[in-house]
């Protein structure tokens, strides 16, 4: 007897992350405006599928967005100048539409595959899809915030494993593995003060992202006013007479779903779109695994 067809309903896969380049991360982080615009152009892609938002009234628009007065008071007065990051159309109805434009077609660059074919590529850093109403313009400026810390430890972290299965670093990897993750380095990295570096750091690794691994004092001095240091004097720590250094903090990044929020796009490339790893203790990640991974 002949089997009857069934139908098969198709898994359509949820947007989980909005990819926001990494170049548009660095362009914003000296200018605190400047962020929260970026931070408006990720809640606008997670309100609509199509990117749009209809403005109806400043307080709708507060409410919407969960923002104040005063911000959302300048970041309104950016949109009708005309900010590159959006598109503002006024209807013949009366209404305003606000379309944030696309990010990709903004930032990647186009380079030419093994096959020939052109296809856009750009490194990105993945911000949390959020619901409508779960969509708060501080809430995403903390998570680019994090993921701007997280991506120097990433860089480091990878170099090191890499590093430790004996291959010849190239290019970004090479720089890394050279980097010294200090105070001062995260600081510039971010555009924050140490005091925010600090915060960071027990943040991530309160929430148990990031291994810490923090180094003892050492005395370089007897006495910091007559003696000749032999360290640089931004780097001595003075506790009475005495002075001190200590060895930068090691970092190292835990959390795979972290690890997997820095990813280079290749946007013609299948499994640069999509790539999942699978690891557990029986089964450790192979040099392949690893590349693909972050490539």
């Amino acid at each position: 007897m002949r089997k009857s067809c069934t139908n098969r309903k198709i898994n359509v896969l949820t947007m989980s992350a909005i990819n926001v380049p990494m170049a548009l991360l660095q362009e914003v982080k000296k200018d605190r405006l400047e962020f929260s615009l970026a931070a408006l152009s990720v809640a606008m892609k997670c309100y609509s599928p199509s990117s749009t938002y209809i403005f109806m009234s400043e307080h709708k628009f507060r409410h919407d967005f969960h923002i104040g007065y005063r911000k959302a008071e300048l970041l309104l007065k950016a949109l009708w100048k005309g900010h590159p990051l959006f598109r503002v159309e006024h209807l013949h109805d009366g209404r305003t539409i606000i379309v944030a434009r696309s990010l990709k077609n903004m930032y990647g660059h186009w380079m030419t595959m093994k096959n020939g074919k052109l296809s856009l590529e750009m490194s990105v850093a993945k911000v949390s899809y959020r619901s409508r109403s779960e969509i708060r313009i501080t809430e995403i400026e903390k998570e680019m915030q994090q993921l701007l810390f997280l991506t120097n430890i990433n860089a480091k972290t990878r170099a090191d494993e890499l590093q430790t299965k004996g291959l010849p670093l190239k290019g970004s990897s090479s720089h890394a593995a050279k980097t010294v993750l200090s105070v001062n380095y995260l600081g510039k990295a971010i555009n924050r003060s140490s005091r925010t570096v600090v915060r960071l750091n027990k943040s991530v690794k309160e929430q148990g992202l990031v291994r810490v691994t923090s180094h003892p004092l050492c005395r370089c001095c007897n006495n910091v006013l007559h003696e000749d240091l032999n360290a640089p004097a931004e780097s001595l720590i003075p506790i009475g007479f005495f002075g001190f250094t200590r060895q930068c903090n090691d970092y190292q990044l835990l959390s795979w779903d972290w690890r997997k929020r820095f990813q280079h796009i290749i946007y013609r490339h299948r499994k640069r779109l999509t790539f999942n790893i699978y690891s557990s203790k029986d089964k450790p990640l192979s040099q392949t695994d690893l590349h693909a991974l972050y490539d």
